[in-house]
């Protein structure tokens, strides 16, 4: 079976367990039904853009809905505690987590140019960190994507990157950064040349 299929029974079968029809899940998401339909039978290649929308739909991450790397039923959804802000009690983690290089959960598509290794443990966490591989040309998607409230970080370790966030592009080189909040319209476009390694990190997670 491959990667699309097993994505497609994936979100079919999670949205038959919450007894939502494609008719709601097209509501709740923006998305078609006809393309969400494609998508559940592995004929359609989704952006990460559309991905996201599905996983928030489910209370996940992106990473939720992939089945390599370790158990994607095991402590994969976001940590939805509410923070005691008004005493300012965060609550972090007291555990040292180790990620081996051949046990992070990895995020790729057939046919896709793009792959994601999610280099933090679970999405329990205050950060989130990514290890994106993309070639030249591809994208994030045609709509830009739109999270929550939250912080992120972009570290270009090899190639070129734009990231686009609201009205401003931005062209970003090797050793390049950028910070900027999660809840303006954003999203990345890979420029031409040599193959492009990036550090995402997400604050609260949100992939």
């Amino acid at each position: 079976m491959s990667t699309l299929d097993k994505l497609g029974k994936r979100i079919h079968t999670e949205r038959l367990r919450r007894e939502l029809t494609l008719d709601q899940l097209s509501s709740k998401t923006g998305l078609s039904k006809s393309f969400l339909s494609q998508i559940e039978r592995g004929l359609a290649q989704p952006s990460i853009t559309s991905l996201k929308k599905i996983a928030t739909q489910f209370g996940w991450s992106v990473v939720n809905l992939f089945s390599n790397g370790q158990d994607s039923y095991s402590n994969w959804e976001y940590d939805t505690s509410v923070e005691d802000h008004a005493n300012n009690k965060t609550a972090y983690v007291t555990d040292v987590a180790v990620v081996r290089a051949d046990k992070r959960k990895r995020l790729v598509l057939s046919g896709s140019n793009v792959l994601y290794d999610l280099l933090t443990p679970n999405m329990n966490r205050k950060l989130e960190i990514m290890h994106m591989q993309v070639k030249p040309g591809e994208n994030s998607g045609d709509e830009p994507m739109l999270d929550p409230p939250g912080e992120k970080f972009c570290l270009v370790l090899r190639g070129s990157l734009e990231v686009c966030v609201g009205n401003e592009v931005h062209k970003l080189e090797k050793g390049d950064t950028i910070y900027y909040p999660t809840n303006i319209p954003h999203s990345w476009r890979a420029l031409e040349g040599e193959p492009i390694e990036v550090i995402w990190v997400l604050t609260p997670p949100s992939f």
